[in-house]
C-alpha cells in the first residue's frame, strides 16, 4: 500500500519468517552455526531456544533455504503437541516411507531400517521440531529412542529442537535427564541490542529496495527501538504501522509524532486483553457478592440466629445496627406505649458480643430465669426511654446514665430489676449485646 510512496519494491516489515530478510546478530549467527555444525557432524540432538519473536523460526527457515539441493532429507514438525506414535507417523509421511504397522516397536524398527538405507545412499535425515516447548513430556522422553538409531560411529537421524525459553526449563526435569545428556549442542538467541535494532531496520529497508533509508527520522527510530526492546517481531509491527500511518498523513519521512501515536496504539492493544479478562470475572463476581450479602442480610433479620450471623455481615462491610447517639444522650423518648399481655421484644441486633468485667463467681453462676411478663390487665400508659447498646457498655452503666447515679432505685438496685422486667430479652444483667435495643421505663417515684 505504501511501497510506491516511500520508494520501496516490497513490504519490509511483514512478520512472516522470510529468510530473505534474515538479520544475523551475534546470537543469531551462533544459532545458525549450531544447526549447521550439529547436522553436518551428525551430533544427534541440537537445541535452539529464545524468547517470543526473537527470530528462531526465521533462522531455521534460512537454514532450510541454504540447504536446498544438499543430501538432506527434512522432516519439519510445525505442531509439536504430538504423541510419540503421531511423531513417528509424521516422520514416515514426510520421508515417504510405507507404514505397514501401527505397533510402536515395529514402527521404530522399520524407521531404523529406512535410516540405514538413507545413510548408505549418503543422505542425512533431519527432524526439526518447532515450538518444541509444547511437546508432551512422554514424547520428549521417548525421543531418545531416535538417538539410539545409529551406526557404530554416527547418528542416523539428526533432531533439532527449536522452542521458547520454557523448553530449557522442560529439559531440566528429572524425567528427561537421559534426553538432556544426548543434546550435544545448545544455543540461545538473545534480543537485539539497541545498535542491532537500528541496523535491523536499515537492513530490512535495504532488502526491500530502499537505497537511502531515510524514511524514518532519528527521533522516530529512537521511539520505536525503545518500545520494541530488542524483539524483532515488535520492531516489524511498529515500523509497519508507522509507515502505514505516515502514508495516511502523507509524511515522508515518518516523524517522532507519528511514532509516538503508533506506540500508544500498540500499548493499548497489549493492555486490552488483560482488561477484558479482568472484566469477565470481576463483574459476575461483584454481582454474586452483592446477592450473597443481600441474602445474608435478609436471613439475618428473619432468622433466630442473628447473634451468629452478625459478625459475618460486619466483616463483609454490612452494618445492620441503628447508629446510636452518645450513651448520655438518649435517642428518643416514646410515650404512651400500652402495656399488653406480653412486651414485644425489640430486634436484638448484635454484631459484636460484649462481656463486661465481672467476678469469677458471677461469671460461673448460671443466668437467672427470665422475668415474668407484666400483667395483662390494662394500666396507665408507660413512658420509655429507648437506647441502643454501644460496644463496651454495661446495663448498670446505662441505668445510671438514664436515671441518675444518686436516684434511690439506682442505689438500691431495684432500677436494674425494673429495666430487666420490661426487657425480657435480657436474661443476664452482666451480659448485654452491643446493638441491642433496651427500653428504660419511668421510675415509680417519678410518676
Amino acid at each position: 500500500m505504501y511501497q510506491k510512496f516511500y520508494g520501496l519494491t516490497r513490504e519490509p516489515f511483514h512478520i512472516t519468517p522470510d529468510p530473505k530478510f534474515l538479520f544475523l546478530s551475534e546470537s543469531h549467527k551462533q544459532a545458525l552455526a549450531a544447526i549447521i555444525y550439529g547436522i553436518e557432524k551428525r551430533k544427534g540432538f541440537v537445541a535452539i531456544t529464545g524468547g517470543v519473536g526473537v527470530g528462531k523460526t526465521t533462522v531455521v527457515r534460512a537454514f532450510l533455504e541454504k540447504s536446498a539441493g544438499k543430501d538432506l532429507k527434512f522432516v519439519y514438525v510445525f505442531h509439536a503437541n504430538l504423541t510419540f506414535k503421531e511423531l513417528l507417523k509424521t516422520i514416515y509421511r514426510d520421508l515417504e516411507l510405507e507404514l505397514a504397522t501401527n505397533d510402536l516397536l515395529e514402527m521404530v524398527n522399520g524407521l531404523h531400517l529406512a535410516l540405514i538405507e538413507f545413510y548408505r545412499k549418503g543422505k542425512t535425515v533431519v527432524v526439526i521440531v518447532d515450538e518444541a516447548q509444547n511437546i508432551p513430556l512422554e514424547t520428549l522422553e521417548n525421543l531418545r529412542m531416535l538417538s539410539n538409531l545409529e551406526t557404530p560411529t554416527e547418528k542416523l537421524v539428526q533432531v533439532v529442537l527449536v522452542g521458547q525459553t520454557e523448553l530449557e526449563e522442560l529439559l531440566e526435569r528429572y524425567e528427561l535427564r537421559q534426553l538432556k545428556q544426548r543434546i550435544a549442542i545448545r544455543s540461545h538467541i538473545e534480543p537485539l541490542t539497541a545498535q542491532d535494532s537500528y541496523s535491523y531496520i536499515t537492513h530490512r529497508l535495504y532488502v526491500a529496495g530502499l537505497m537511502n533509508p531515510t524514511i524514518f527520522t532519528k527521533g522516530a527510530l529512537d521511539i520505536v527501538v525503545k518500545e520494541a526492546n530488542g524483539v524483532p517481531r515488535v520492531l516489524n509491527i511498529l515500523c509497519d504501522n508507522a509507515l502505514i500511518t505516515g502514508f495516511g498523513y502523507q509524511k515522508n519521512p515518518v516523524t517522532a509524532v507519528i511514532a509516538k501515536e503508533v506506540v500508544a496504539d500498540f500499548q493499548k492493544k497489549k493492555k486490552k486483553p488483560a482488561a477484558r479478562s479482568q472484566q469477565k470475572w470481576f463483574l459476575p463476581a461483584a454481582a454474586a457478592a452483592v446477592v450473597v450479602v443481600a441474602l445474608l442480610a435478609a436471613f439475618f433479620f428473619l432468622s433466630p440466629f442473628q447473634n451468629l450471623l452478625a459478625p459475618v455481615l460486619e466483616q463483609l462491610g454490612f452494618h445492620p445496627t441503628v447508629k446510636s447517639e452518645p450513651a448520655r444522650a438518649p435517642i428518643t423518648t416514646l410515650e404512651s406505649i400500652p402495656q399488653k399481655t406480653a412486651v414485644q421484644d425489640p430486634p436484638a441486633v448484635s454484631p459484636v458480643l460484649v462481656v463486661p468485667q465481672a467476678s469469677s463467681e458471677a461469671s460461673a453462676s448460671p443466668a437467672p430465669p427470665p422475668a415474668p411478663p407484666p400483667p395483662s390487665s390494662p394500666g396507665p400508659r408507660a413512658k420509655y426511654t429507648v437506647l441502643v447498646v454501644k460496644r463496651g457498655q454495661t446495663l448498670s452503666e446505662l441505668v445510671r446514665n438514664v436515671y441518675g447515679p444518686t436516684t434511690k432505685e439506682v442505689v438500691d438496685g431495684s432500677a436494674v430489676d425494673l429495666v430487666k422486667q420490661h426487657n425480657p430479652s435480657i436474661t443476664n444483667t452482666n451480659l448485654i449485646l452491643a446493638g441491642s435495643v433496651i427500653r428504660f421505663p419511668e421510675l415509680p417515684s417519678k410518676r
